[in-house]
């Protein structure tokens, strides 16, 4: 099966590098929509025959288990590993590999039991192994704050379980001794992050103490004189320091929380160890000086040790010095993590931001350029999570870019098809409000305060430009999600249904945080839900007294007919006929779509307007999309070249 698997990740990554073809490939606009068009027609191709190769190699086997051969697990097991290869910044697909792992954890106790040989343990750990490291992976990709606690709770217990599962055969000494050396590697680097189970992207004092003693457990391990004796040919004192550098990190979750006295006496004990290690061995790879003095100085400033302005003259000495076309993890730090800090901090402490103003006011442009120029780079699935981060917590300066800005160009520059797409529904949008507008004006009384008809009439350009400015902004939560919405090599699984399903609330929140945005939070929220209050999503909102709600539904009604006519960014539709959209609205009139909007595609103007947009018109705002990405692209890097 390996020809098949090897074929497997030939077609993902060629998906990935198609589904965003770089610039420097391009000579025009026009060129790199030719390219797009042809390159979503063969990613289609290839996702057929992904789909089949799962279907037969990977899913039908693991729907046997335990009842498969040990060369079939092997293959699954090899074929997870190369899915998730955690050693690189572009991993093709680790919750595939995460769901393999999980279901081959049967298989391999049953070998254990069966015959409890050392070879078979080794296989055994290593699953638990990978199955714990994958796990972690995936919900690092979903966690997105407390909204997205029961989507990542599974992935975090499974954490903990492949921890308990193999801390056996860790703290029993002889067992420990008689594995082969990688196995042992593999058993300390399950102790060391156990921790991650911990983590959050929230204060919460109970957790962090667990953080540390995990972290504590294994650094008391590893310094153990009889523990030292069974493994003579580990470098213990790295070991150590490894627990110490990630004992250290914790003061990224306090999120500058008044966090207690000796937990801060903990991370500044950590705090020493790490740097003097570094100094002593500064080729040690595992942590880079910069971060390491930078958590320093966080700690430091914690205890009161150092003041603000230190803090940030670190930061900007360690910015100057970084590398600004440099994408491995370390460059990516420099480049991006004072940044992020400084956010977090002034979210935590709005009293700060004055202090933080002109440090802010160039790591906003600065990091703009950084993310905008990083598709060439082999990095710009990581840059994009990156990119959430500022959003999350971006604070607007005067004399600053504006997060609405912001957001629109990162969008434009970096998503260009996902830009594609709300300019459509901007368009739809506008069309279907026009029609509604000339027939039953009345409907509109209600909305951005229209007491009455005259009202109306007065406002109906300011009504257009906020539903443009709306459905611009309306899938903005997707961006926290682009690892799973850029997702084209395979089906999406249900689990990852759900990740898509929580956009709109993240959207409502980053949207309202934001004085240039707030207006349009509301938009966000509401265009996935039924018009009956019934279905669509969230659950738990209503359109009852929702003064706007008119548009929204409209924003619904163009953002469905977008997604069902568009046959080119869309793998996973051959694309609707705009008659055919129209039949579906008319179905569902009533319960998803608002019926008085849906009639008005009983006028042929509307529906020809539509149809004209849609099959003759989309092709010429994918060209002028395309080439303001182009060129925003390219003067972000000539201004980054100078």
């Amino acid at each position: 099966m390996e020809q098949y698997f090897e074929e497997y990740m030939s077609r993902s990554v060629l998906i990935r590098n198609l589904s965003m073809p770089p610039e420097s490939q391009c000579s025009d606009a026009a060129q790199f929509y030719r390219q797009f068009v042809e390159n979503y027609i063969s990613i289609k191709g290839l996702l057929q025959e992904n789909r089949a190769m799962l279907d037969r190699k990977v899913y039908a086997p693991l729907k046997r288990i335990p009842d498969i051969s040990e060369e079939t697990a092997a293959e699954l097991m090899d074929f997870s590993d190369k899915l998730a290869d955690t050693r690189t910044l572009e991993m093709v697909d680790v919750r595939l590999g995460c769901v393999i792992v999980d279901q081959l954890i049967p298989f391999y106790v049953r070998l254990l039991q069966h015959d409890d040989s050392v070879s078979n343990l080794e296989k055994y750990i290593h699953c638990l192994y990978r199955r714990q490291v994958l796990a972690y992976n995936v919900g690092q990709t979903c966690d997105r704050g407390k909204v997205t606690e029961s989507i990542c709770k599974p992935y975090w217990d499974c954490i903990e379980d492949s921890m308990e599962k193999a801390r056996p055969y860790l703290e029993d000494i002889s067992v420990f001794a008689s594995l082969p050396q990688q196995t042992q590697n593999e058993l300390l680097t399950m102790e060391l992050f156990s921790a991650t189970a911990y983590e959050r992207l929230y204060y919460d004092e109970k957790l962090i103490r667990k953080q540390i003693a995990c972290y504590q457990r294994h650094i008391q391990r590893l310094s153990d004189p009889a523990f030292q004796k069974v493994v003579p040919s580990e470098d213990i004192e790295f070991d150590i320091f490894s627990g110490y550098a990630y004992l250290l990190q914790i003061q990224e979750f306090l999120y500058w929380v008044d966090a207690p006295e000796d937990i801060l006496q903990i991370l500044d004990e950590a705090a020493t160890y790490t740097v003097a290690y570094i100094h002593k061995y500064p080729d040690n790879h595992r942590v880079d000086l910069q971060y390491a003095q930078s958590s320093q100085q966080i700690v430091e400033f914690y205890l009161g040790k150092s003041s603000l302005e230190d803090m940030l003259e670190f930061y900007r000495r360690w910015t100057d010095a970084r590398d600004n076309h440099s994408y491995d993890y370390m460059s990516m730090d420099a480049n991006l993590l004072p940044f992020f800090t400084v956010l977090w901090m002034c979210r935590a402490h709005p009293e700060r931001i004055d202090a933080c103003r002109e440090y802010l006011l160039e790591a906003q442009r600065h990091s703009f350029e950084y993310i905008c120029s990083a598709r060439d780079q082999g990095a710009y699935h990581t840059l994009q999570r990156f990119a959430s981060y500022i959003m999350a917590d971006y604070v607007e300066l005067e004399g600053g870019i504006s997060f609405r800005d912001y957001y629109e160009m990162l969008l434009v520059t970096t998503q260009p098809a996902l830009y594609v797409h709300c300019y459509m529904t901007a368009q739809i949008s506008r069309l279907i409000l026009s029609a509604l507008y000339e027939t039953k004006p009345e409907l509109l009384i209600g909305t951005l305060g229209c007491e009455t008809v005259e009202d109306v009439h007065k406002a109906i350009d300011k009504i257009h430009e906020f539903l443009y400015s709306c459905c611009i902004f309306h899938d903005i939560g997707k961006m926290f999600f682009l690892d799973t919405i850029n997702l084209y090599n395979r089906m999406l699984f249900p689990g990852e249904f759900e990740i898509i399903k929580i956009h709109p609330v993240l959207g409502h929140e980053v949207l309202q945080r934001q004085k240039s945005t707030r207006a349009y939070a509301e938009a966000a929220l509401y265009h996935h839900k039924w018009y009956d209050d019934k279905g669509g999503y969230p659950n738990d909102v209503s359109y009852s007294g929702v003064e706007n709600a008119i548009l929204y539904q409209i924003i619904t009604c163009a953002d469905c007919t977008d997604a069902a006519t568009d046959s080119v960014g869309r793998t996973y539709s051959a694309g609707k006929s705009v008659q055919d959209m129209v039949a579906d609205m008319r179905v569902n009139a009533g319960r998803m779509f608002n019926p008085d909007l849906v009639a008005l595609f009983d006028q042929q103007k509307l529906v020809d307007e539509v149809d004209d947009l849609v099959t003759n018109r989309r092709e010429k705002i994918y060209y002028q999309v395309f080439r303001l990405a182009e060129r925003a692209a390219m003067e972000e890097n000539s201004e980054a070249n100078l």
